[in-house]
């Protein structure tokens, strides 16, 4: 399974180096695309070792302490001990959609990004639950695959948000419109779509759904927040977020057209539907 992911990961940065390749080639010949596929290399090594950080200032995440949110890190604490990782560390984005992501070059470098929208949603039992969720994407050594593929292909819709925001400000357009409407984004999503699908397998969330349950001890909490949260992002579904940044959170957290292209998340009521059989295998009725 490991050796999958990373030939997924493989075949995203191939993939995306193609087009500036063919360009460089087609411009200069094979110097334009040896020095084109020399500057995609050197962008990502810039992404593994810095991918984090730039979702972190997408979101505009701040780190907090334990003396800021001591339950949080004692809970947190407790699972990391159960997982057998380090202490992960915590943020939190001021977003009023309800979601989680881990981001990290491996479990020693992890931080775990909530929103402000979750802490107001979810009761203790189901916070435990998600972040459980959460340290089993850093134990499954997730973390660093999902951060560099959604960078990379963040990149890609980078240049429709970029283009957006100066055809709105030529246009005197107003700035609260929703950056995800706009034309070249629904150009450049299916290609967005295809190479998160291509870089995150589904199965991935199953398997930290299931090993979530298994260190907390919670797997009906998990479930209900899972489905609490879906729930939540119907009736408020985050705005101005980058689409490609989608398979990071616990929950698609964009909806519409366009963020089905960019899912490579399972059906909510599947997960909670084999949450609740991993409940009855580990004896838990509440």
């Amino acid at each position: 399974m490991g050796a999958i992911k990373w030939l997924r990961l493989v075949l995203v940065i191939l993939l995306t180096a193609l087009v500036p390749a063919i360009l460089g080639y087609l411009l200069v010949g094979i110097q334009g695309m040896i020095v084109m596929l020399f500057l995609v290399l050197i962008a990502d090594w810039l992404i593994y070792w810095y991918g984090d950080r730039l979702l972190m200032r997408w979101y505009r995440v701040r780190l907090v302490t334990e003396s800021d949110y001591p339950y949080l890190y004692a809970v947190l604490r407790k699972l990391s001990s159960s997982a057998g990782i380090p202490l992960p560390k915590l943020a939190l984005a001021p977003v009023g959609t309800p979601n989680l992501f881990s981001t990290g070059k491996g479990s020693g470098s992890a931080t775990i990004v909530l929103t402000y929208g979750l802490l107001r949603v979810l009761d203790p039992d189901e916070i435990e639950g998600v972040l459980a969720h959460e340290v089993a994407h850093i134990l499954n050594g997730d973390t660093l695959i999902q951060t560099v593929v959604s960078v990379i292909t963040g990149f890609v819709l980078s240049v429709a948000y970029a283009l957006g925001r100066l055809f709105s400000f030529v246009s005197r357009k107003e700035k609260g419109d929703d950056p995800n409407s706009g034309f070249l984004v629904r150009i450049l999503a299916p290609i967005a779509g295809g190479l998160l699908y291509i870089g995150l397998s589904p199965s991935r969330e199953y398997l930290a759904d299931e090993h979530g349950a298994r260190i907390s001890g919670k797997p009906l909490a998990l479930a209900s927040a899972l489905l609490k949260l879906d729930k939540a992002i119907s009736f408020r579904p985050m705005k101005g977020g980058n689409l490609a940044t989608s398979g990071l959170f616990i929950v698609n957290p964009f909806r519409g057209s366009l963020a089905e292209m960019v899912s490579t998340h399972p059906p909510t009521d599947e997960r909670a539907e084999r949450l609740l059989k991993i409940a009855e295998e580990m004896g838990v009725y509440t």
